[in-house]
Protein backbone atom coordinates (compact mmCIF):
# COMPACT_ATOMS: atom_id res chain seq x y z
CA UNK A 1 0.00 0.00 0.00
CA UNK A 2 2.90 2.34 0.69
CA UNK A 3 3.87 2.11 -2.96
CA UNK A 4 0.44 1.92 -4.59
CA UNK A 5 -1.35 4.79 -2.82
CA UNK A 6 1.36 7.40 -3.59
CA UNK A 7 1.16 6.35 -7.25
CA UNK A 8 -2.60 6.85 -7.24
CA UNK A 9 -2.17 10.18 -5.46
CA UNK A 10 0.39 11.37 -8.04
CA UNK A 11 -1.75 10.29 -10.99
CA UNK A 12 0.68 7.53 -11.90
CA UNK A 13 3.74 9.78 -11.93
CA UNK A 14 6.68 7.64 -10.81
CA UNK A 15 8.85 10.59 -9.77
CA UNK A 16 7.82 10.72 -6.08
CA UNK A 17 8.07 6.95 -5.73
CA UNK A 18 11.51 6.86 -7.35
CA UNK A 19 12.97 9.94 -5.64
CA UNK A 20 11.50 10.05 -2.11
CA UNK A 21 12.30 7.19 0.29
CA UNK A 22 9.28 5.15 1.33
CA UNK A 23 9.72 6.04 5.02
CA UNK A 24 9.55 9.77 4.18
CA UNK A 25 6.79 9.45 1.59
CA UNK A 26 4.47 7.45 3.86
CA UNK A 27 5.93 7.76 7.37
CA UNK A 28 5.03 5.47 10.25
CA UNK A 29 3.28 7.39 13.02
CA UNK A 30 4.84 5.28 15.76
CA UNK A 31 8.41 6.00 14.67
CA UNK A 32 10.33 8.77 16.39
CA UNK A 33 11.34 10.02 12.93
CA UNK A 34 7.74 11.17 12.40
CA UNK A 35 8.37 13.98 14.89
CA UNK A 36 11.10 15.55 12.75
CA UNK A 37 9.26 15.34 9.42
CA UNK A 38 6.85 18.24 10.16
CA UNK A 39 3.90 16.05 9.24
CA UNK A 40 1.32 18.68 10.19
CA UNK A 41 2.82 21.04 7.60
CA UNK A 42 2.48 18.62 4.70
CA UNK A 43 0.02 19.42 1.95
CA UNK A 44 -3.27 17.58 2.02
CA UNK A 45 -3.97 14.77 1.44
CA UNK A 46 -1.28 13.40 3.74
CA UNK A 47 -0.35 9.74 3.80
CA UNK A 48 0.68 7.86 6.93
CA UNK A 49 1.17 4.27 7.98
CA UNK A 50 0.67 2.82 11.42
CA UNK A 51 0.35 -0.38 13.39
CA UNK A 52 -1.78 1.48 15.93
CA UNK A 53 -5.02 -0.16 16.90
CA UNK A 54 -8.13 1.83 15.96
CA UNK A 55 -8.77 2.59 19.64
CA UNK A 56 -5.28 4.08 20.02
CA UNK A 57 -5.83 6.87 17.51
CA UNK A 58 -6.04 10.43 18.91
CA UNK A 59 -9.43 12.08 19.41
CA UNK A 60 -8.82 14.36 16.42
CA UNK A 61 -8.76 11.28 14.19
CA UNK A 62 -12.45 10.76 14.87
CA UNK A 63 -13.47 14.41 14.42
CA UNK A 64 -11.78 15.06 11.06
CA UNK A 65 -13.01 11.74 9.64
CA UNK A 66 -10.00 10.89 7.47
CA UNK A 67 -10.11 8.41 4.64
CA UNK A 68 -8.57 5.17 5.84
CA UNK A 69 -7.31 2.16 3.94
CA UNK A 70 -7.21 -0.74 6.35
CA UNK A 71 -5.04 -3.71 5.41
CA UNK A 72 -5.36 -6.92 7.41
CA UNK A 73 -3.01 -9.81 6.83
CA UNK A 74 -4.14 -13.40 6.93
CA UNK A 75 -3.61 -14.59 10.54
CA UNK A 76 -1.73 -17.66 9.23
CA UNK A 77 0.71 -15.34 7.49
CA UNK A 78 1.01 -13.20 10.63
CA UNK A 79 1.77 -16.33 12.66
CA UNK A 80 4.48 -17.56 10.28
CA UNK A 81 6.06 -14.13 9.92
CA UNK A 82 5.95 -13.50 13.68
CA UNK A 83 7.44 -16.91 14.47
CA UNK A 84 10.46 -16.20 12.28
CA UNK A 85 10.73 -12.59 13.47
CA UNK A 86 10.76 -13.66 17.12
CA UNK A 87 13.43 -16.22 16.26
CA UNK A 88 15.79 -13.64 14.78
CA UNK A 89 15.10 -10.54 16.90
CA UNK A 90 17.48 -10.57 19.86
CA UNK A 91 15.31 -8.20 21.90
CA UNK A 92 12.33 -10.59 21.87
CA UNK A 93 11.82 -13.82 23.78
CA UNK A 94 12.74 -16.89 21.74
CA UNK A 95 9.59 -18.41 20.23
CA UNK A 96 10.23 -22.04 21.17
CA UNK A 97 8.71 -24.67 18.92
CA UNK A 98 6.01 -23.77 16.42
CA UNK A 99 3.45 -25.53 18.63
CA UNK A 100 4.54 -23.51 21.67
CA UNK A 101 4.50 -20.28 19.72
CA UNK A 102 1.08 -21.10 18.28
CA UNK A 103 -0.35 -21.35 21.79
CA UNK A 104 1.20 -17.98 22.71
CA UNK A 105 -0.05 -16.49 19.45
CA UNK A 106 -3.62 -17.71 19.96
CA UNK A 107 -3.93 -16.47 23.53
CA UNK A 108 -1.58 -13.48 23.36
CA UNK A 109 0.63 -14.66 26.22
CA UNK A 110 4.20 -13.43 26.10
CA UNK A 111 3.90 -11.62 22.78
CA UNK A 112 4.71 -7.97 22.29
CA UNK A 113 2.07 -7.36 19.65
CA UNK A 114 -1.70 -7.25 20.08
CA UNK A 115 -4.00 -10.21 19.68
CA UNK A 116 -4.94 -10.66 16.03
CA UNK A 117 -8.32 -12.11 16.88
CA UNK A 118 -9.21 -9.35 19.34
CA UNK A 119 -8.46 -6.82 16.62
CA UNK A 120 -10.79 -8.61 14.22
CA UNK A 121 -13.60 -8.37 16.77
CA UNK A 122 -13.39 -4.55 16.82
CA UNK A 123 -14.50 -4.26 13.20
Amino acid sequence: MQEIVPLVQSGGDLTPVLTVPNWDRVPWLEETRACVLNLEQRASPRLFSTHYHYNMMPASFFTVKPKVIYVMRNPKDVFTSSYHYYGMASFLVQPGTQDQFLQKFLNGKGLVFFLVFQLLQTF
